[in-house]
């Protein structure tokens, strides 16, 4: 055979094979890693979905619950030992009942969450009964706690630690835990009422804190709130009863004005003479409201009026005429440089407000302003706060 008739070796054929198996082994190692990874991620996210699906359920049935309470808050040592969570329910078809419980000492099944349900109280740890399993891979027993009302404002969430309760702590009462009419396993009545139950549940995928509180029953539970009054909310005249208000309007009721002519001069380039003057102005901005009357819910008003003045008696004005300040910057309690002006209140107010005696402007601004809000609100029908 001729040279260039030549195939290639053994040798060559050798290695060209052992390096395809060495890139196809590689090659199906990352294939098997990625699919590991995605049944990782896939087995996680059903744990996951299970939790959340678990919380919704429970959250769904306290809202028709007659009763809620936890029959075995934890788990001791022994094999039957369990965490046990009770729900109690009635309607026309019969009284029912269901449980949530965990035996964390039952060798392979000490991770599952089982739910039972029957017509009957459900014992405690009562081994012999089993339920559907609705969640498993628990890291730990469920957490089961019960929260009385004058302890909701100093509670912490497990997570953040920081308050999770609107509740006001100087006026939430100690009230004791009420009979709900229901029995238990062992015929003793069920109490609750002024408790929030908190159930913690951990997995590999997550961990779930859910509050319960009995949705159907009128347990008792007190709800202490505090409301911020918007400008519309007000106490009238009339026994100091509460009453809505509707409209307000502001105005200027004149009192007394004089000119006064200040005895000190300046000479103009002419040689004239010019003699500062102003002018001491009383009277009063009157507000007056509209609104119901609590006594028989007719029409009433509430008039509110403030004295305003820019004279000042426990100031020296004659130490600043108009045209000169106070040496603080001041003209409030000076001279003002017209008479009552033929204008709208709330712009003569603006004008006036750099003369008023001291102590005079921030009540007569503070109702201004309430006035006008009361006004929007009325106008609009909302309770909106002035913002």
């Amino acid at each position: 055979m001729r040279a260039s008739e030549a195939g290639f070796s053994l040798i060559e054929v050798l290695l060209a094979t052992a390096l395809f198996i060495v890139v196809a082994l590689g090659a199906f190692e990352i294939v098997r890693q990625l699919l590991a990874a995605a049944q990782h991620l896939g087995a996680r996210d059903q744990a996951y979905t299970a939790l959340e699906r678990l919380s919704s359920q429970l959250r769904a049935e306290a809202r028709t619950a007659t009763a809620i309470w936890i029959s075995s808050p934890a788990a001791g040592a022994g094999s039957d030992d369990c965490v046990q969570l009770d729900f109690f329910t009635a309607d026309a078809g019969g009284a029912k009942f269901w449980s949530y419980r965990n035996f964390p000492n039952h060798g392979g099944a000490g991770d599952a969450l089982e739910r039972l349900a029957g017509t009957a109280p459900i014992g405690p740890c009562d081994a012999s009964r089993h339920g559907e399993v609705v969640l498993t891979k628990l890291q730990s027993p469920p957490a089961v706690a019960q929260i009385a009302a004058n302890a909701l404002p100093a509670h912490q969430d497990r997570y953040s630690s920081e308050a999770d309760s609107g509740f006001v702590a100087a006026t939430v009462p100690a009230t004791p835990a009420l009979p709900l009419g229901v029995l238990d396993a062992s015929g003793a009545p069920v109490r609750g009422g002024n408790a929030v139950i908190e159930l913690r549940v951990d997995t590999a995928a997550a961990s779930r804190v859910v509050d319960l509180l009995p949705g159907v029953f009128p347990n008792g539970f007190n709800e202490v709130l505090r409301y911020t009054c918007s400008e519309r909310c007000d106490i009238g005249h009339d026994g100091n009863a509460p009453k809505t208000l509707t409209t307000c309007a502001m105005s200027w009721q004149p009192g007394w004005s004089t000119f006064v002519r200040w005895s000190d001069f300046t000479t103009d380039p002419d040689g004239s003479l010019r003699f500062p003057a102003g002018w001491f102005i009383a009277g009063a901005f009157v507000f007056t409201y509209g609104g119901t009357r609590a006594s028989d819910g007719g029409a009433d008003t509430l008039v509110r009026s403030y004295l305003a003045t820019n004279w000042d008696a426990a100031r020296d004005y004659v130490a600043f005429p108009p045209d000169r300040a106070a040496a603080d910057g001041s003209t409030a309690g000076s001279f003002a440089p017209w008479d009552v002006r033929s204008e709208p209140p709330a712009a003569w107010f603006a004008d006036l407000t750099p003369y008023l005696a001291a102590g005079e402007r921030g009540p007569i601004a503070t109702e201004q302003q309430r006035c006008d809000a009361v006004a929007r609100q009325g106008a609009s029908g909302g309770f909106y706060p002035n913002g």
